[in-house]
């Protein structure tokens, strides 16, 4: 933007602003942004208390904005709009948030039933170092990523969450992750299980 436009752009009004949006002026979103940033990542932050989120939302507000500026009243205000805008984004994320921390919980609340319940893994214990190295050898074809969420689980009794966080990674791979072990160390133990 040179500063002709420049200078322009910050003597418009909000109105004029967002008649420029309407007519696809990108200058006048830029402008919008600048006067508003701030004030609505307030919002968006008191409501998310995460700035990678909060960037998120910010961004959706100005896409928002600049799919619909057709919906702007004049007469109701800029900042108003702009405010509920935010409000609104800053909501949505957080209600999915929390549906995704909800459903996460179930499934590993669900998971640690079925482990529980699954005796070919729950009763196994075995009785002698020859099982205890057979189980070692078994957990070692696994690949390393799976060998490290089993011995986390499995060994040192860390959930699912912690694990997640100890690595560094979304919880959702920590349970793949489980999973696809978990799958292959049934099929390989199963034929044992049934010997013992």
């Amino acid at each position: 933007m040179d500063a002709e436009t420049m200078t322009t752009m910050e003597l418009m009004s909000d109105a004029d602003l967002m008649t420029a949006v309407v007519q696809r002026d990108a200058d006048a979103i830029q402008e919008i942004y600048r006067r508003y940033e701030s004030t609505l990542r307030a919002v968006i932050q008191s409501v998310l208390h995460e700035d990678g989120e909060t960037d998120d939302a910010l961004n959706d507000v100005f896409l928002q904005l600049w799919d619909h500026a057709d919906r702007f009243i004049p007469e109701k205000g800029l900042h108003g709009f702009l405010v509920t805008l935010a409000r609104r984004r800053a909501l949505d994320r957080l209600r999915r948030r929390l549906a995704y921390r909800r459903a996460t919980d179930r499934f590993e609340t669900e998971l640690k039933a079925e482990l529980k319940a699954d005796s070919r893994f729950h009763d196994f214990q075995p009785p002698n170092s020859d099982l205890t190295e057979l189980l070692q050898d078994v957990i070692g074809t696994l690949p390393e990523p799976q060998q490290e969420v089993v011995q986390l689980a499995f060994f040192e009794g860390l959930s699912q969450r912690e694990i997640a966080a100890q690595k560094s990674i979304a919880l959702g791979t920590v349970k793949t992750r489980l999973q696809l072990a978990q799958k292959k160390l049934f099929n390989q133990l199963a034929p044992v299980h049934e010997m013992i």
